[in-house]
């Protein structure tokens, strides 16, 4: 299920990171002998790829279960590349075509183009960039105002962030604890919601993520929000202690 935040700069920005990663693209194949409209629609085709690498991997969650997490890993990375390859060969096709010249077509592909390596390398430094790119935007931007918007038993839900309590993980899904007691599941992993909602909120357990606003005490083991206890794991402990005694 997609989450998305409601924010125009936020997408403005994105949409710049993303245009820019494919014009280095372009510049990388240029350099491998394609013409500039060439290197553009073969960098242009494996954006998509790209986007489906950064979706899937927001999925995983390394601290809930790891053995199943870096199996996933393994089908994803197996998984784009397959489509990488397709979409190289696709642009490569449609590149070469020219019905005055049929017999003579020659779809070679540079052999660093299919290099796994370099291909996931590519994609890889993409979503890092995405990432890093989301960390920083939720340190810097106001947030007060951003809608989240995401899927609830099929029903489309729209919270403020000022609404979202905290997330919890139960297994395969994840419940939304809102204000008035309000409470809506969805399948998107904890840590992806963790990237989403940014510096406001403090993961405190493999299953817990908090606005850090709406705690209203600090025990031993515990966070407390309004009347509810939640667990302080000790990966989390010194970090908890540390940002709820500065807040």
């Amino acid at each position: 299920m997609c989450i998305f935040a409601t924010d125009m700069k936020r997408f403005a920005i994105f949409a710049l990171y993303w245009a820019a990663a494919m014009l280095l693209l372009t510049f990388i194949l240029c350099s491998m002998g394609y013409r500039v409209p060439e290197a553009l629609m073969l960098s242009t085709s494996l954006l998509p790829v790209a986007i489906i690498f950064r979706q899937m991997t927001a999925r995983l969650d390394f601290s809930a279960n790891r053995r199943e997490s870096i199996k996933s890993l393994i089908f994803i990375l197996l998984f784009v590349l397959t489509m990488a390859f397709l979409a190289v060969h696709v642009a490569q096709s449609i590149i070469l075509f020219d019905y005055r010249q049929m017999s003579e077509l020659d779809f070679s592909v540079p052999s660093m183009l299919l290099n796994p390596v370099f291909l996931l390398s590519m994609l890889t430094l993409m979503i890092i960039g995405d990432y890093g790119l989301g960390k920083m935007l939720g340190k810097r931007l106001p947030e007060a105002e951003e809608t989240i918007t995401f899927v609830s038993d099929r029903q489309s839900v729209t919270l403020s962030r000022q609404e979202i309590l905290y997330v919890e993980s139960c297994d395969t899904e994840v419940w939304v604890h809102a204000t008035e007691g309000r409470r809506f599941r969805n399948k998107t992993s904890i840590s992806s919601w963790e990237r989403l909602l940014g510096a406001e909120y403090l993961r405190i357990h493999r299953s817990f993520l908090v606005r850090l606003s709406a705690c209203t005490g600090l025990e031993h083991d515990n966070v407390l929000i309004e009347d509810t206890r939640l667990p302080i794991s000790r990966k989390y402990k010194e970090t908890v202690q540390e940002r709820l005694k500065t807040k």
